[in-house]
């Protein structure tokens, strides 16, 4: 019996330290999103006026499903969004995307 307890104790303490190292290693989205999204994109997704005089095509981008919004992530959008495929894991663009999912719909550009 006191084996069993010992056994079923150091299972317990191996996957409670498992979980906490899982949830350590898990990205950011919203501090990723804060260091390579925010200055253009907005605090919350809709993109300040100013931004918007700089790049008119400049667009919100809360209404967009998460697959989209990685793929954008990935691969860039037009001549002034740039790929972040060399500075971002896709993990990290997974949870900066469901980040983004957190704003709901966008405001207009410069609203």
């Amino acid at each position: 019996m006191r084996r069993t307890m010992t056994v079923i104790l150091a299972l317990s303490v191996w996957a409670t330290g498992a979980a906490a190292q899982a949830a350590a290693t898990e990205p950011d989205g919203a501090a990723l999103y804060r260091q390579h999204c925010r200055s253009c994109h907005g605090a919350k997704g809709t993109p300040p006026a100013r931004m918007v005089t700089v790049y008119p095509a400049l667009t919100a981008f809360g209404d967009l499903a998460a697959d989209s919004i990685v793929a954008v992530l990935r691969h860039g959008k037009g001549k002034d969004m740039k790929a972040f495929a060399d500075r971002l894991s896709p993990a990290e663009m997974q949870a900066v995307a469901a980040y983004i999912k957190t704003f709901g719909a966008s405001a207009p550009p410069g609203s």
